[in-house]
């Protein structure tokens, strides 16, 4: 556990609470959650959930009906094709879906390439006995994945990489030349690929999601992670899942009866309606309002620089006039009320760098910009 720090976020969060308890007004920019209440469609489902009795264990890979219909939309959103009965497992929240596939295939010693920046993946890793290497993803075209890097970084120790697309904390999606790249490097040196899509719904524009496992010759070496707390604004309801063929889900379930043995049930049936129809739609539509809000206010500060995020709901902008994030985000927290994470929160290539979660309101998210511009005017 000396290996594993507390999360940097989790200063973040507390220095918040500090300063509101002392009466403070603090604009939140900084939480990674929709700030939606989940649909009522999806809420309704739960509570008949409970007067059915379904209050109890499910089997270890969830209950059939909501593989189904999981099963279902990997082939018609994804073009992937899972047998609901032995490929897919529903798991509480995608992190846990990471955390399983980690324990299940990295040995002790072994390697794992994750982005640099990324989300928390190095601590599972650390956890399972592996170690994380990095990959930098490049600025100048979009953040997307460097994969030279990615190929001069893998050794005979690497087991498995990461890809997450949409990114967090970038918000760069990949493209089909990045997926064909990609390929080559898992193919030539056998690698498993862990593809994290958590964000998929939530893209812009002309972007469009690709799902590494929808490759033939990927699909065999593929685990497809995703899940219901970012589109579906669901984060307290525990649910992820994922997608493999028979023979990578055979050793995550073991290790999964040993774990949290099953996602909550009542949480499962209300997923099956989440699946039903387009309920992500009007959350995508408010963020797209949202991001563009955010683009037109970073523009307007001259030293804060990003490439337009393709996914996800964050921007990953320079900090004007300085390197230290950490000390410009405890500054701006403190001194102007405005709540964001330091860029080496997520890997060393986030130097420099702040991000902003535009999960807030448009009113809230020009509020925390008018801080930021008047706050910087005094510095």
């Amino acid at each position: 556990m000396d290996h594993i720090p507390f999360s940097g976020i989790r200063d973040i969060f507390e220095e918040c609470s500090r300063l509101e308890r002392e009466g403070e007004d603090i604009v939140h920019l900084e939480i990674g959650r929709p700030d939606f209440d989940t649909p009522d469609p999806i809420k309704s489902a739960a509570k008949q959930a409970l007067d059915d009795g379904h209050v109890h264990y499910t089997s270890n890979y969830g209950v059939l009906p909501l593989r189904e219909r999981l099963s279902q939309k990997f082939h018609d959103e994804n073009d992937v094709r899972y047998d609901p009965e032995s490929e897919i497992i529903v798991t509480a929240g995608a992190t846990e879906a990471i955390f399983l596939t980690l324990l299940a295939f990295v040995d002790p010693g072994e390697e794992v390439l994750i982005p640099d920046p990324c989300w928390t993946y190095e601590p599972g890793i650390r956890a399972a006995g592996g170690v994380p290497r990095r990959y930098p993803l490049d600025p100048t075209n979009g953040f997307r994945p460097d994969v030279a890097a990615m190929r001069a970084a893998v050794t005979d120790d690497t087991a498995l990489v990461v890809v997450n697309s949409p990114h967090n904390p970038t918000g760069s999606a990949i493209s089909e030349a990045d997926l064909r790249a990609l390929k080559e490097v898992v193919l030539e040196h056998d690698l498993l690929l862990l593809s994290d899509e958590i964000y998929e719904k939530i893209v812009y524009g002309e972007t469009a999601h690709r799902t590494p496992a929808s490759d033939d010759e990927l699909y065999e070496r593929t685990i497809t992670v995703n899940g219901f707390s970012k589109a579906y604004s669901m984060t307290g309801w525990r649910l992820g899942y994922l997608g493999a063929p028979a023979n990578l889900i055979d050793p995550i379930i073991r290790v999964r009866q040993y774990s949290s043995t099953c996602a909550p049930s009542v949480s499962q049936y209300a997923g099956i309606r989440a699946l039903e129809g387009d309920l992500h739609q009007p959350l995508v539509e408010t963020f797209t309002n949202r991001r563009k809000t955010i683009l037109d206010r970073i523009e307007d500060i001259p030293g804060m620089e990003m490439p337009e995020p393709a996914g996800a709901f964050y921007a990953f902008p320079t900090i004007p006039g300085e390197s230290d994030d950490k000390a410009f985000v405890r500054d701006l927290l403190r001194e102007a009320g405005v709540a964001t994470v330091p860029g080496t929160v997520f890997g060393p290539s986030g130097a420099g760098r702040l991000r902003i979660a535009y999960s807030n309101s448009r009113e809230r998210i020009d509020t925390g910009f008018d801080r930021l511009e008047q706050w910087l005017e005094t510095r």
